[in-house]
């Protein structure tokens, strides 16, 4: 053999050995086991275990209506396919839209939420005494004689609001950037024909 191609060949072997060994080794597991089958669609126990919320135990029963609501809604997707549904426009219009809004609400989970300064205890007490009206029980006529819910109470409720709003001013800054990406045309003229 020729030295050259063998060691092409030895290259080439140890190329594939890590691009196995680097790759997701899941075929190589036993498969989970099916425990529900409609037509070709199958449950597996891995499947029915990630509907379970995280700490939680059910019971067989709860584990049963599980299984049972998956053969149900198999067998009515099953049966919409045999009708047509899914070709008709109304229902692809949905999906579509309902796929745009998937991707929308996952692109928004990639934007970095890391340069996003933290609220201080400050400027949270700072917008509770600016807008303290938002806060109040009664109905007294006079603002010193009113009852306000106590700060400790609304102190997350105004950090989750504050953080909020910075997530959705950041999105707008970022999108304004993005948007310089793309051929965007407006067309005015046809708001009348609306």
């Amino acid at each position: 053999m020729n030295p050259a191609s063998h060691k092409t060949n030895l290259a080439l072997v140890a190329t594939l050995c890590v691009t196995l060994f680097s790759c997701n080794l899941e075929f190589w597991k036993e498969p989970s086991p099916v425990i529900a089958e409609v037509e070709n669609s199958r449950l597996y126990i891995n499947e029915l275990k990630e509907t379970k919320p995280e700490g939680d135990s059910l019971s067989k029963e709860e584990w049963v209506r599980r299984i049972e609501t998956w053969v149900n809604s198999e067998v009515m997707y099953k049966e919409a396919l045999k009708k047509g549904l899914h070709k008709d426009p109304g229902v692809q219009k949905l999906i579509k839209d309902t796929e745009k809004k998937i991707l929308i609400d996952r692109l928004r989970l990639t934007i970095d939420d890391s340069t996003i300064n933290v609220v201080s205890d400050k400027e949270l007490q700072e917008f509770y005494e600016n807008n303290k009206k938002l806060f109040r029980l009664d109905s007294a006529s006079s603002p010193d004689s009113a009852l306000y819910i106590p700060f400790s109470e609304v102190m997350q409720q105004i950090r989750g609001a504050m953080l909020s709003e910075k997530r959705i001013k950041k999105e707008k800054e970022w999108l304004m950037e993005t948007k310089n990406f793309y051929s965007i045309e407006v067309y005015p003229k046809y708001l009348d024909s609306l």
